[in-house]
């Protein structure tokens, strides 16, 4: 196994410069984020926070709510590896600029997205887990990451659940 830095049970940081990941990886991150109460799990392949560069292996469940959110600095591409989502982008107000479906190789869905600017985003996971690679320029200040007033934080399930019923219906999911 890899030498890894556990930040927390949803983070993982990789400490070895030849990092290789396998299909036992990937079954291993999906049990950990069955386990959390996110339902998500990330290793990141950088070292820290303060590094120029972030990469993320993200295994994430149908449980899990991505809050809609933007960078102030940075923009992020988005690799998808396994299973399937809708990716949602949104004016400042809330309403939808845009959705479509993304996906792993073998669903003939984009399996790549790149937002060069900063656009409030999220991903529906319409499958049993959604395997992405997420990368994005460091270093990663929490305060630049923006969240809208309009979509709940995430503490109240019945809000996010309301509010992603009404999503899916918008987006026509």
């Amino acid at each position: 196994m890899e030498k890894l830095l556990k930040q927390n049970s949803e983070v993982e940081y990789s400490q070895t410069d030849v990092l290789t990941i396998d299909s036992d990886w990937i079954k291993r991150i999906k049990h950990l984020a069955k386990r959390n109460e996110s339902n998500k799990y990330r290793t990141c392949i950088h070292f820290s926070d303060t590094d120029n560069v972030h990469e993320m292996l993200i295994a994430a469940t149908p449980k899990t709510y991505i809050r809609p959110h933007k960078h102030r600095v940075n923009g992020e591409s988005l690799q998808f590896i396994e299973g399937e989502a809708t990716a949602i982008m949104f004016n400042d107000e809330g309403s939808i600029k845009k959705s479509f479906k993304v996906g792993g190789p073998i669903s003939n869905y984009p399996f790549y997205y790149s937002m060069a600017k900063a656009i409030y985003h999220m991903l529906l996971i319409e499958s049993d887990f959604l395997i992405f690679k997420e990368t994005t320029r460091g270093p990663f200040v929490r305060d630049d990451t923006l969240f809208p007033d309009w979509a709940p934080d995430g503490k109240n399930k019945n809000e996010v659940a309301s509010f992603l019923t009404s999503l899916k219906e918008k987006a026509k999911i």
